[in-house]
């Protein structure tokens, strides 16, 4: 691994990520976070258990870290709390 030198990012949010790419992830990202808000909104109209309570507030956690990073500019790491928030909030959806 490197430190300093000449691979500077120039500006990107996130080294080695190219500008088409970044845009991709973010809208993946935006797609999850839509669904999982969704699914959300269906629970809300059901009478949940503590533990689903539980996985709902777990849900809401991952997403708001996963927009949380979005704005920092770590677009792997938003994509991949925006993954956990959409199964977990699958798996309650559809039980």
């Amino acid at each position: 691994m490197r430190s300093g030198g000449t691979s500077d990012s120039g500006g990107q949010l996130e080294p080695g990520v190219a500008p088409a790419d970044a845009a991709h992830q973010r809208q993946t990202t935006d797609q999850l976070l839509q669904a999982t808000d969704a699914n959300l909104k269906n629970i809300a109209q059901r009478k949940l258990t503590p533990d689903q309570q539980d996985m709902v507030r777990q849900i809401t956690f991952y997403v708001a870290q996963s927009r949380s990073a979005n704005k920092e500019g770590d677009l792997e790491r938003a994509r991949n709390l925006a993954v956990k928030a959409h199964m977990l909030s699958d798996e309650l959806a559809n039980h």
